[in-house]
């Protein structure tokens, strides 16, 4: 039997950058970062790098982060 439902609409993901140093500076030391709303563990002292914003591209972020677990494979297309 095929699959006749429609794939998802791709969408970005939500990134919160928190700082929870809870200073008076007017710059933001990042402390925590949520991934859909999934809280990951970054190094101390990682850089995160917002891409340039621009009516043509998608925002990007560059974040390094523990992994637990990584998993690469090839899956069936429908």
């Amino acid at each position: 039997m095929t699959d006749t439902r429609k794939p998802e609409p791709r969408r970005g993901a939500d990134i919160e950058i928190i700082d929870r140093h809870g200073g008076d500076s007017a710059v933001l030391v990042p402390s925590a970062v949520r991934i859909n709303g999934v809280e990951v563990p970054i190094p101390s002292g990682s850089n995160i790098k917002i891409h340039d914003i621009s009516d043509e591209n998608a925002v990007t972020v560059t974040i390094t982060m523990f992994a637990r677990r990584i998993n690469i494979a090839a899956e069936d297309q429908p």
